[in-house]
């Protein structure tokens, strides 16, 4: 593939972020005035105002990312519809996230922030199956998939605390990836060696029933002393899984060799 046509093909993916950047624009405004319309003016305004920066950081991962929109390493100029359900996904979060300033919602809006991470774990499952389908598989969507887990996973219990659902040392579960992350790259920027990750198959339905029961938690269906109970429970493997692959990144843990 030439520079040229790399180019070319990078431009047009910077005008598709602008048209999406655009709709995601007018979608919050619109979300904006059915807020005001349901709730106290002051309050929808407390809500675009986490909900914007979210949303930024949302599509800045999307523009930093749009050179990985690659399969089998040929840039394609287009983005498929299991990218666009990823991104929407984001928006979903976003939207999520301006809550976080609002007193827990009541009446009508009770079971909004559930519908909304809800809806977005629902598109996690869907949007692998899309891309298969439609042969347009991507590392730019296995990113953003990953980002918007842990956007996800950092919100969600980040509400469940503020509305009394879970215990505050639940944000560990939040934090976790993130630590992670931060980790692995002061390790590299310090010169120390970084271990690559062995294959795990319980990393995946992990972070599954850890956005199934936060969907849970953020409903009006189960209250404490139930839901503190089963953080426990969930919180556990989760957490301990990162420290596991901390261990093996940092080169304390090991696996075993098989023997012939």
């Amino acid at each position: 593939m030439s520079d040229a046509y790399a180019g070319r093909t990078l431009r047009r993916l910077r005008l598709r972020w602008v048209v999406v950047a655009a709709i995601a624009a007018v979608v919050t405004a619109l979300s904006f005035g059915g807020l005001r319309l349901l709730l106290a003016d002051g309050l929808a305004r407390r809500w675009l105002l986490l909900t914007i920066p979210v949303l930024a950081y949302v599509l800045a991962l999307f523009w930093r990312f749009l050179p990985r929109n690659r399969d089998a390493g040929r840039l394609l100029p287009s983005l498929g519809p299991g990218t666009l359900l990823t991104l929407a996904r984001g928006v979903l979060i976003a939207f999520l996230a301006g809550f976080l300033l609002l007193p827990r919602p009541t009446e009508s809006l009770v079971w909004l922030p559930a519908l909304l991470y809800g809806t977005a774990v629902l598109a996690d499952y869907a949007d692998g199956a899309v891309a298969r389908l439609t042969d347009h598989v991507t590392t730019l969507g296995a990113r953003l998939d990953t980002e918007f887990d842990a956007l996800g996973i950092l919100i969600a219990p980040l509400l469940a605390v503020a509305y009394g659902q879970l215990p505050v040392w639940y944000l560990s579960v939040s934090v976790a990836r993130y630590l992670f992350v931060l980790g692995r790259w002061l390790r590299r920027h310090r010169g120390r060696p970084v271990f690559d990750l062995p294959p795990r198959r319980g990393r995946r339905p992990l972070a599954g029933l850890q956005m199934a029961f936060l969907t849970l938690v953020l409903s009006p269906v189960v209250s404490t002393p139930l839901t503190t109970v089963a953080a426990v429970f969930v919180a556990t493997p989760f957490v301990a899984g990162f420290v596991r692959d901390w261990l093996y990144v940092s080169g304390r843990l090991s696996e075993p060799t098989q023997e012939q």
